[in-house]
């Protein structure tokens, strides 16, 4: 039996559909670095806006793989849908904060997500780098080209962070892969004056260090936390990207929150004929 052209044409689509889009399966990029791009959220006003603007971003990034893990006690269907409609590989998950007197932000939603890296891929099965992507922050296309080289653990500026402009890395005027020093106004002098968006580090080292993991006891020190734990005595041990710290390519740049009336909060679906059409468009 002979298959009509139409008909073959259509299927063909879809085969390339579901291979372009399909599973979210990072696992058909085995011979390419996979950056896994770990992401805490938690309901607000402007949580999926600012999920939305991640989404473009990292739509230009190709074999990204995004975790994003919800500080919740079950999925939503905010992030539920808005994974469906983001056309990028994404595992949703989520991990509900602990009831504690000063808890950390997003401490068990980055450890749940290296916790699901470690439970999907096995040792030496793929090459790849880890990164923590907060989703208020702004992050040009750019840094993740530079943090897929890293071959143990790099480091980059952040901007606007810390009361300061930026703050990060300072390397030596005649050597580029040198870190000389540390602009940064917090606590100077710590072992790892960086910031969340300020490093990557390769998948290697959270298979040969599984226990590896963030906490509610060190506040403001999360990062050397997690990267003295991966091996790393200092700061100075990264690798330095982004041009030898010379440039800025991850902005701390939280949305203001809304003002609404308590009215739009009891009823924010828009009333009238399309307002089935509506629900969950931003809240």
């Amino acid at each position: 039996m002979r298959i009509k052209p139409f008909y073959f044409i259509v299927t063909l689509s879809l085969v390339f559909l579901l291979f372009l889009y399909g599973g979210g399966d990072f696992r058909r990029h085995t011979s390419k670095t996979i950056i896994f791009v770990i992401t805490p959220t938690y309901y607000r006003l402007t949580q999926k806006p600012e999920l939305i603007r991640l989404c473009s971003t990292f739509s230009l990034i190709p074999d990204l793989h995004w975790i994003i893990v919800e500080d919740s006690v079950k999925k939503t269907d905010l992030v539920t849908q808005f994974s469906m409609e983001c056309k990028v590989h994404i595992t949703q998950l989520f991990a509900a904060s602990p009831k504690v007197s000063r808890p950390i932000k997003g401490s068990n939603q980055r450890n749940r997500g290296l916790q699901w890296i470690l439970e999907n891929v096995k040792p030496g099965e793929l090459k790849g780098v880890v990164y923590f992507a907060d989703d208020d922050n702004t992050y040009h296309p750019k840094v993740f080209e530079e943090m897929r080289t890293t071959k143990r653990g790099s480091t980059w500026p952040v901007g606007l962070v810390g009361g300061r402009t930026w703050e990060g890395c300072v390397t030596d005027c005649n050597d580029k892969n040198k870190i000389t020093h540390f602009v940064t106004t917090f606590r100077p002098t710590r072992k790892f004056p960086i910031d969340m968006g300020a490093f990557a580090f390769n998948l290697d080292l959270l298979h040969a260090h599984p226990n590896a993991s963030f906490d509610y006891v060190h506040t403001e020190e999360q990062e050397g936390l997690i990267l003295s734990q991966l091996g790393f005595n200092s700061a100075f041990d990264l690798e330095p990207k982004a041009s030898g710290c010379s440039e800025i390519l991850v902005w701390h740049t939280k949305t203001q929150k809304p003002k609404v009336s308590k009215e739009s909060l009891s009823d924010p679906v828009p009333r009238g004929c399309n307002a089935t059409a509506f629900r969950g468009s931003s809240v």
